[in-house]
């Protein structure tokens, strides 16, 4: 098996991919009101191939059982935190 067809290659490739595409999107960022420089059909496709590539990524990690399924959190969101009834007795008790 060649270099270029190990999951480790794809994973390599999917993170710079997606490192250089998020970078691009910070570079470009305007102030509110003045244009952009990328026209609206090219950001659109930033976002696509970012999704995509996300999309694999995803797909590769569920492949692998490493998929967490976590997602960011920003700190001006309100986080909730669930717990059953049962596991707040056994903390009382």
């Amino acid at each position: 098996m060649s270099d270029k067809t190990t999951p480790e290659f794809e994973v390599r490739l999917l993170n710079a991919m997606r490192k250089t595409l998020i970078s691009v999107a910070k570079d470009t960022m305007t102030k509110p009101g003045l244009r952009h420089p990328l026209t609206e059909n090219t950001q659109k496709m930033i976002t696509d191939c970012l999704n995509l590539v996300i999309s694999r990524q995803t797909e590769i990690e569920k492949q692998s059982g490493t998929h967490t399924k976590m997602k960011p959190v920003y700190t001006d969101e309100q986080t909730v935190q669930s717990f059953s009834i049962d596991d707040l007795k056994k903390t009382l008790n």
